[in-house]
């Protein structure tokens, strides 16, 4: 079984929470603004993430996390210049370019996504295993909520929203992904994405195991995001037994 335990202590986000924790107490979630956070597992891989014509400085080679802002929050005019370059999102759609090499082995993976606060999901993710290079230009929506038709962007080897993964989005909780009899990694106490490999054309069997104590959390919240869409589920946990919940996708 392939486990998963990250632990994100982004610099930047510290840097920044720091900053506006000194001012008199405010928050950005006291300003109003909007923002979502950028994650890049990207051990092997030279990285290069554009957002609305912004460099983002993510570079690869490591585990970063980022928290990114709307563009009008008015922390803005506050902040070091090494930092504005986080004040790039905007209400509506946006556009992103990742560009990434390999240069670990053929084992190293890339994985990235941008998740809003408040969304069951990422707005964005991007998964490659197999190609020495790529260039990926894209875009997606951003609202002040998740609408009620919401649809997560995924680019993965195969192209756009061609594959699937799996999302957690709470704390305490192990799931593991079975998707045609393979098992996926599994992602223990923490959130996460789990791209789902072995995806074939044609129909698709997945099983999502997952197993929580009630005495560490009451709920499990996860989405599940295929070529045919997203489903976006939450499961109260009543007992320590482990549960498993099957779904079907075709890929044409």
């Amino acid at each position: 079984m392939r486990r998963a335990c990250v632990i994100l202590l982004p610099g930047v986000l510290l840097a920044f929470s720091a900053f506006a924790g000194g001012k008199g107490g405010s928050s950005v979630q006291e300003q109003g603004s909007m923002e979502a956070t950028l994650d890049c597992f990207g051990y092997g891989y030279k990285v290069k993430v554009v957002i609305n014509g912004v460099d983002v400085n993510v570079k690869g080679g490591k585990s970063e996390s980022k928290r990114l802002f709307d563009r009008n929050n008015p922390l803005i005019k506050e902040v070091p210049p090494e930092m504005k370059n986080l004040f790039i999102l905007k209400l509506g759609e946006n556009q992103i370019l990742v560009e990434f090499t390999k240069q670990g082995t053929e084992r190293d993976k890339l994985t990235l996504s941008l998740q809003p606060a408040g969304y069951p999901a990422p707005v964005f993710a991007l998964y490659s295993k197999s190609k020495a290079s790529g260039k990926v230009e894209s875009k997606f929506t951003v609202q002040a909520k998740a609408p009620g038709d919401f649809r997560p962007v995924y680019v993965s080897d195969e192209g756009e929203n061609k594959s699937g993964y799996v999302v957690v989005t709470t704390m305490n909780a192990t799931v593991t992904p079975v998707l045609n009899g393979q098992e996926q990694m599994t992602l223990a106490g923490m959130p996460g994405l789990v791209p789902l490999e072995n995806v074939k054309p044609g129909k698709n069997e997945l099983v999502v195991k997952h197993q929580a104590d009630p005495a560490e959390t009451r709920e499990l919240r996860f989405a599940v995001v295929t070529p045919e869409g997203a489903k976006f589920l939450v499961r109260k946990i009543t007992d320590k037994s482990g549960k498993e919940e099957k779904f079907s996708f075709t890929v044409q």
